[in-house]
């Protein structure tokens, strides 16, 4: 069921944290920067840590032998569309937000092992803002309404927002280190102290792409992570999952 309402982490324990990664797949060969989606699921793997890739399928056809790995790997794949717009733009444009998810989902579908699909949407774009003086969005979301009447999305959780980001793409964005952005991320997840971590495997700008750590980063942030003593969940753990499932 695809609700008007996001998905969140609040509910989770204390220090316990969901790690989620979106934009990809993508993979760069060697050292240096740029997105290596296999090599951190692989690492993942190894910490014991099974995250969730909400992945874009234009990209997931590109890489057309890294869904196989994160699904081998233990990890959740997740739709996040296939071209990476805004579906509330999208939506009142009256233009193909059902073939967004739809054409994805054909895509990821064969490495899909649990009875639901998680989806979560483009800058966490979901509801219509209200007008002003109002604040806020919009009670229901057209999106949802628009995806839940064509029926074709029965099996579907969403949308899962997050509670966690120090937006490492502003990071690479400027050619920051994985060091200050593993320091940054370390410090809100301190401050937060539980929910879902959002982080970005690829991207859909090549300037970022072409500067991107966050295999580095992981790397750096995990172990400190499990040294002050937070622990890794699912998706499938979130409260407000769990409840669907009774």
């Amino acid at each position: 069921m695809l609700f008007d309402r996001d998905i969140k982490g609040f509910d989770l324990p204390n220090k316990a944290l969901c790690l989620t990664f979106d934009d990809g797949p993508g993979e760069t060969a060697g050292d240096g920067p740029g997105p290596k989606t296999s090599r951190l699921a692989e690492y993942l793997w190894q910490e014991g840590i099974a995250a969730t890739f909400f992945v874009v399928g234009r990209h997931a056809e590109q890489f057309a032998q890294t869904l196989p790995r994160l699904a081998g790997y233990g990890h959740t794949i997740g739709n996040h569309t296939y071209s990476h717009p805004g579906l509330v733009a999208l939506a009142l444009a009256d233009g193909d937000v059902v073939g967004e998810i739809a054409r994805t989902d054909a895509i990821i579908r064969p490495y899909i092992r649990a009875d639901a699909v998680f989806l979560r949407a483009p800058y966490g774009n979901w509801r219509e803002t209200l007008p002003p003086p109002d604040c806020g969005d919009k009670a229901e979301s057209i999106v949802a309404n628009i995806l839940n009447i064509s029926g074709q999305f029965s099996d579907y959780i969403g949308p899962v927002n997050w509670d966690i980001s120090a937006c490492d793409y502003d990071f690479w964005r400027v050619g920051a280190s994985a060091e200050e952005a593993a320091a940054a991320y370390f410090q809100e997840i301190e401050r937060i102290g539980r929910g879902i971590v959002l982080m970005h495997d690829s991207s859909d700008e090549a300037a970022i792409r072409a500067q991107e750590r966050t295999y580095e980063l992981t790397r750096l942030l995990v172990p400190r992570l499990k040294a002050s003593g937070y622990r890794f969940a699912d998706l499938d753990d979130l409260p407000q999952v769990q409840a669907l499932r009774v």
